[in-house]
């Protein structure tokens, strides 16, 4: 992945990871590849900034993208 779109999406609110994995429709996997970006809680999209939604696609490859919920992540 490209470490500009990595930043970008780092830079969105809320937005706490970002990895690859598996795309996952109603919790099964699709097998395909995509970009995983972990936020702490998913929200509608009527209440995020066009600069804060995380686009269905990205790169010049257009790589999906997956949004899960994976709440605030801490050291221990």
């Amino acid at each position: 992945m490209d470490s500009k779109i990595f930043k970008e999406l780092l830079a969105k609110k809320g937005v706490v990871s970002v990895g690859r994995g598996h795309k996952k429709v109603g919790g099964v996997s699709t097998g395909r590849p995509c970009i995983v970006i972990g936020v702490t809680k998913k929200v509608p999209l009527a209440d995020l900034t066009v600069e804060d939604i995380i686009p269905q696609t990205v790169g010049n490859h257009a790589q999906e993208t997956d949004v899960i919920e994976v709440g605030d992540i801490r050291l221990l």
